[in-house]
This record gives C-alpha cells, sequence and structure tokens, in this order.
C-alpha cells in the first residue's frame, strides 16, 4: 500500500495542472522530476536518495523540507601508498576520479570513499531499473499508437 502511495506521489508531478503557455519543456520537466521522486521512493534509506529528495524538494520551491545545501568535501587522500616516482601524479588522478564520481552520486560529496563506492553501485542498480521501467513504458505507449493507427484514429 504504500508503495502505492509514493507512486501516486510520484506521478502527481505530472498530473498538476499547468497553464496552456507552460508547453512541451514544463511537462518535460515534470516528468523527470516524477521520475527522480519515483526514483527516491524505491531506494529509501540510502543517502544518495535522501540527498536526491532533499534536491528536489528544494527545486520544487519547499524551503520547508529541512534539507541543508550539499556541500562540497574535497575527498580524503585515497591513496598514499602511491607514493614513488608517479606517486602524485597517480594519486592526483585517482582523487580527480573521486571527486568526478562523487559529483555523479548525490550526496556523494560528503562520503568515505568506502561509503561512496557502496552508495554508488545501489545508485546505478537504481537508475538501471528506472531505465528499464521506462523502456516497458516507451515499448507500450509505441504499441498503443501503432494500434491507434490500425484503428485510423
Amino acid at each position: 500500500m504504500e508503495n502505492q502511495d509514493n507512486n501516486n506521489r510520484s506521478l502527481s508531478f505530472i498530473n498538476t495542472p499547468t497553464p496552456i503557455n507552460a508547453g512541451f519543456l514544463e511537462r518535460g520537466r515534470r516528468i523527470k522530476m516524477a521520475a527522480e521522486m519515483g526514483l527516491v521512493e524505491s531506494s529509501s534509506g540510502r543517502h544518495w536518495s535522501r540527498a536526491l529528495r532533499g534536491r528536489l524538494l528544494r527545486r520544487k520551491g519547499n524551503s520547508a523540507c529541512g534539507c541543508q545545501e550539499e556541500g562540497s568535501t574535497p575527498p580524503k587522500k585515497v591513496a598514499e601508498d602511491l607514493v614513488g616516482e608517479d606517486g602524485d601524479e597517480e594519486v592526483m588522478e585517482i582523487e580527480r576520479r573521486v571527486r568526478a564520481l562523487q559529483k555523479l552520486v548525490p550526496g556523494g560529496e560528503d562520503l568515505p570513499m568506502d561509503q561512496l563506492f557502496e552508495e554508488t553501485a545501489d545508485y546505478i542498480e537504481a537508475l538501471q531499473g528506472q531505465v528499464n521501467v521506462m523502456r516497458a513504458l516507451a515499448s507500450l505507449l509505441d504499441g498503443l499508437e501503432k494500434e491507434k493507427r490500425l484503428m485510423g484514429r
């Protein structure tokens, strides 16, 4: 039952009436927000999920969400063992890649590296699920469109 409520909440972003001139772009934004909220609801409890929820609520204009802005904490030294001839360059390259990963995973800026990897794996799995749902929806809508054409509408 709770899952149904979460789905209804996500879809409410799409179905909220918009002014006529809002058009295609606004509807696209609402669909994106609904998809992101669905992603949040499907993975509640994970750090990235809470961070994404906070970002979405702030974007929606809900200042009462109690969320704080995400900081950008520099990554901790991740490979101090790699000191040697090219050690400094290797460490800098690893840190650059960790920073890039921190930016990709919602809330990743504040995580230690081991937790960042766990959250990344979970986030990728959730995104894969979302892609599968969207593919199924697109296939369904495509089938409906073909059926409509066959019926001459």
